[in-house]
């Protein structure tokens, strides 16, 4: 991997290309390093409502920017989190310029109408309609809530249809001026274009003249509940299953180790919990660990999805799995394997031009370490010692959350 040319436009916006002479793709992120924990709660869903808008929102001069990506001969897309938003594109590389052009100005000058408002409040309640009927997806809620009671944090990234069906015009033109801000705007560019070319058309282009803003709004310091169990009732004939808890934030000196971690207990073929619920008693088809990191908080998922009816002994199965690791740990040649795992798996992703934009972004921007590289996230990862792991482990279970949904 070659080390990123990092780049600050004169306006404030930093701008990072992943430069890969001759690749025939090019992908184009935008990013707004403000997610939905960043909303008043008078404007829960905002953030995601505004990233469909962004896309459809017809820009001056006609088309909507999904459609004009889309006639380059590429895919766009957009991503809310927690922590961020971003706008994408991947195009042909002799595109980028183009593509470039076209999100800087859905991002910095969208035309938010009344009539794209309606349009796209319907489009996001009906997405939220189908999420909330899904135990697989709104357990994820579930658990957040339980994880982060009546913080921001908690809050469903999406919003609710109540919530979203009372968000206005003005307030979300509003809300789209307080980000769109050279202080909380970064540009990511993974591909084949020309780093000098690129760098010239941001810097003259929309994101160049964003207006200027202080430092990141501060959001509300997350305050992790205290364990427990929370049950959704639902009328499926399948359930979903998250056991989580605390874990660590972008930066922190074991964020290796709890990624290690998720694959020696739910993500490898022969984890902890997938080789005993699944492998050995078949209870499940799908289940996934994965830990989440924010600026200044983290959590853990261990998610299975499972039948009504096997719950219990899903639950109590991975409790005791658990509790009983918690007190053995595993061996230095287990963790090397797993670390292994993990690292590879990094440099799988990063083979595609949007994850290797994604992971910059992420551990880059958001986690505020402007010389993070892939490299040295792998290297750190493979690094990792059993004490690691086990360190995080008995974090990871104090308190332990249990979120469940499905059971009618």
């Amino acid at each position: 991997m070659t080390e990123p040319i990092r780049a600050e436009l004169a306006g404030g916006v930093p701008a990072w290309i992943l430069h890969r002479p001759g690749a025939g793709v090019t992908t184009v992120t935008l990013w707004t390093l403000t997610g939905s924990r960043y909303e008043d709660e008078d404007l829960s869903g905002g953030t995601h409502l505004l990233e469909h808008i962004l896309m459809q929102a017809p820009l001056p001069g006609g088309g909507r920017p999904v459609d004009l990506l889309e006639a380059l001969g590429g895919e766009a897309n957009a991503v809310t989190s927690r922590d961020h938003l971003v706008l994408y594109a991947r195009v042909p590389t002799s595109e980028t310029l183009a593509a470039l052009d076209v999100l800087s100005r859905a991002l910095a000058e969208p035309v938010i109408t009344a009539e794209v408002l309606e349009a796209e409040r319907r489009v996001v309640q009906e997405e939220l309609r189908l999420a909330a009927s899904d135990p697989a997806d709104v357990v994820h809620d579930l658990f957040f809530d339980a994880a982060f009671p009546g913080g921001a944090l908690g809050r469903p990234v999406g919003g609710t249809a109540g919530s979203v069906g009372r968000l206005g015009l003005e307030a979300l033109r509003a809300h789209h001026a307080r980000w769109a801000r050279a202080g909380t705007v970064a540009a990511v560019i993974c591909g084949g274009a020309d780093p000098e070319a690129l760098l010239r058309a941001l810097e003259t282009g929309p994101l160049g003249a964003l207006p200027p803003a202080g430092p990141l709004p501060e959001p509300e310091r997350p305050r992790f509940g205290g364990g427990g169990r929370r049950t959704l009732a639902l009328n499926s004939d399948s359930a979903g299953v998250v056991l989580g808890g605390p874990a660590v934030p972008y930066g922190d000196r074991l964020l290796p180790a709890w990624q290690v971690l998720m694959d020696l207990v739910a993500d490898a073929s022969s984890a902890l919990l997938t080789e005993e619920i699944r492998n050995r008693r078949g209870l499940s088809y799908e289940m996934w660990g994965f830990a989440n990191a924010y600026r200044d908080a983290g959590v853990w998922r261990a998610f299975v999805s499972t039948a009504p009816e096997n719950v219990g002994e899903v639950v109590d199965t991975a409790v005791a799995l658990l509790e009983e690791r918690a007190g053995l740990g595993w061996t230095g040649e287990e963790v090397a394997l797993a670390a292994r795992r993990t690292a590879g798996l990094f440099r799988l992703e990063a083979e595609e031009s949007l994850e290797e934009a994604l992971l910059y972004g992420r551990y880059g921007l958001l986690g505020g370490d402007p010389h993070w590289t892939l490299d040295a996230q792998v290297a750190a990862i493979r690094a990792v010692t059993s004490d690691d792991v086990l360190a995080a482990l008995r974090a990871a279970m104090d308190p332990l959350v249990i979120a469940i949904a499905g059971i009618d």
